[in-house]
């Protein structure tokens, strides 16, 4: 049956090793799924402040702008397939750091290993990975098939949200950490059919900052540093603000996030296929616009349905953007030819540069103003993609 729709949808063979990568990426957001939405709400409740989470996150995203190089002249003498093999046990590693802290023990050694492990997985997988997904694909048909993959990674997690607040509300989070780590422990299987592939990372440590701060980089670095910006507070401020509007509730947070995802599945499908055939820059103008749009709207949230609509509409804003937006990410670095590991590096760095600039701001925000205010900044920012 998945094959008869992939055929029908894509009209062109997806490689083997994008089935492979993709396995992989599917697998690996079912365990991090269960997980999700709940991560920031959980480190909220074990840390007893919001200031600590955000230090958390800061602490990664400012690591990560540094190890980016470092992982990328570690994939020059092994290869995209090795490392992403090998940066695997360090993600079980972080799942299993999590169950310590829900056990609590100490918080401050399980967040330093938690913090240590999670920076050797980014900095081993994310430069290979992307620099794969750009070498897999070509730019005829590269926004059906992101469109395409992101729709069935979706399908797939449909119910994961829900099944995750059932497990929490009825368990607690051990047992939701514990079967990510059985989850991640089997994604590595994918990663093993990968066809071997070697990039020379050839950048120097001051190539890459002056290359980065250059003018020919100015733009994409702008659009890539906004990108970052937006994510962070979608991935901290939004779980925690709507986890404070339906009181606590585990299970309704599940709930309506996977009747969230449900309603996004079919139309990224159809925005994939527009993809190709629609000139990308205009459809992430247009879609920008209607995203930023979406988080002022976020603002004036105050009860659960009011969630569901908001989210709805900032979802389908999100594909409209998102997916040219990505496609033109990927053709960019494609374009590079043999500089892919480099655009990538320089794309890995901009994006984390905006997440610790996000992160600084909010500090002052939300301690100042309060969470929901938080949504005018990553509004402004969204429009920024644009620069790409």
């Amino acid at each position: 049956m998945l094959n008869i729709f992939k055929d029908f949808y894509l009209k062109v063979k997806l490689s083997p090793g994008i089935t492979a990568l993709y396995s992989n990426i599917i697998i690996d957001q079912i365990g991090s799924g269960l997980v999700g939405i709940f991560m920031p709400i959980f480190l909220w409740q074990k840390f007893g402040n919001l200031n600590y989470v955000l230090l958390y996150y800061l602490g990664v995203h400012f690591i990560y702008i540094f190890t980016a190089f470092i992982g990328a002249k570690i994939m020059s003498q092994i290869g995209q397939k090795i490392a992403m093999i090998l940066s695997v046990p360090f993600k079980v590693l972080f799942f299993v750091c999590l169950y310590y802290l829900a056990l609590d023990y100490s918080v401050i050694i399980f967040t330093g290993l938690m913090m240590t492990v999670i920076e050797i997985r980014i900095m081993l997988f994310w430069v290979p990975y992307h620099t794969d997904f750009a070498g897999f694909t070509n730019k005829r048909t590269r926004g059906r098939v992101i469109g395409f993959l992101s729709a069935i990674a979706s399908l797939v997690s449909i119910f994961i949200p829900v099944i995750s607040g059932w497990i929490i509300a009825s368990y607690g989070f051990e047992i939701l950490f514990l079967m990510s780590v059985l989850l991640m422990a089997v994604s590595i299987i994918p990663l093993f059919l990968v066809k071997p592939t070697y990039e020379k990372f050839v950048f120097s440590f001051r190539d890459t900052w002056q290359t980065i701060f250059s003018r020919k980089y100015r733009r994409i670095f702008g659009s890539y540093f906004a990108d970052g910006v937006e994510n962070i507070v979608g991935v901290i401020i939004w779980p925690i603000f709507i986890f404070q509007i339906m009181r606590g509730d585990f299970l309704k947070v599940g709930l309506i996030s996977s009747l969230i995802v449900l309603v996004s599945v079919a139309f990224k499908l159809i925005m994939g296929s527009f993809t190709d055939k629609i000139n990308k820059r205009n459809l992430i103008k247009f879609g920008s616009a209607l995203y930023a749009a979406g988080w002022l709207f976020k603002i004036f949230v105050a009860t659960t349905f009011q969630i569901f609509i908001a989210s709805t509409y900032h979802n389908f804003a999100a594909i409209i953007m998102r997916t040219p937006f990505d496609a033109l990410a990927y053709e960019k670095a494609a374009d590079s030819g043999h500089y892919v590991d480099e655009y990538t590096v320089l794309r890995e760095m901009s994006l984390n540069m905006g997440r610790v600039a996000c992160i600084v701001i909010l500090f002052i925000l939300i301690n100042v103003i309060g969470l929901q205010w938080t949504f005018v900044l990553a509004g402004v920012a969204s429009l920024f993609v644009n620069l790409l």
